[in-house]
C-alpha cells in the first residue's frame, strides 16, 4: 500500500512540474489536479530532488519535449488563421528561435544559410 501511495505521489510530482513548466500558477494547478498548494510544494520539492537523479539524457528528453511543445502550440496559432500578418511572423520567429534551440540541444546546427532562407519565406525583420 505505501508503494502505491509512493507511486501515486511521483506521479503528481512529475504532473505538477509539467505543469509548472508550462507557465501555470499554483492556483491554477490545484483546480487542475485538486492538490492543495501545500501538496504541490511538497510535490514540485519531491520532483527537484528527483531531477538530480536525473542523466543528462533523460533531462535532455524532457527538454526536447518542452521545445516541441512550444513548436507545436505555435504552429497552431500560425495555423489557425486568427493572426494578422505581424503577429503571424512574431510566431513564425518563436518557431526558428526555439528549433535552432533544439538543434543545439541534439548537437546540430542548422546550416545558417537555411535559416536565412527560411526567415526570408516567412517575412521575418531579421531576414533584411
Amino acid at each position: 500500500m505505501a508503494q502505491k501511495d509512493t507511486q501515486r505521489r511521483q506521479a503528481e510530482a512529475v504532473l505538477v512540474q509539467k505543469y509548472q513548466a508550462a507557465g501555470m500558477t499554483k492556483a491554477e494547478i490545484s483546480r487542475k489536479t485538486g492538490l492543495s498548494r501545500t501538496q504541490i510544494s511538497y510535490r514540485l520539492a519531491m520532483a527537484n530532488n528527483d531531477l538530480e537523479a536525473y542523466t543528462a539524457g533523460e533531462l535532455r528528453n524532457q527538454t526536447e519535449v518542452l521545445l516541441n511543445d512550444v513548436i507545436r502550440r505555435a504552429y497552431e496559432r500560425v495555423e489557425s488563421g486568427e493572426l494578422d500578418d505581424r503577429e503571424a511572423a512574431s510566431y513564425l520567429k518563436v518557431i526558428s528561435d526555439t528549433a535552432m534551440k533544439k538543434s543545439r540541444l541534439l548537437g546540430i546546427e542548422a546550416p545558417t544559410k537555411l535559416v536565412h532562407q527560411l526567415e526570408q519565406e516567412w517575412g521575418s525583420d531579421d531576414a533584411r
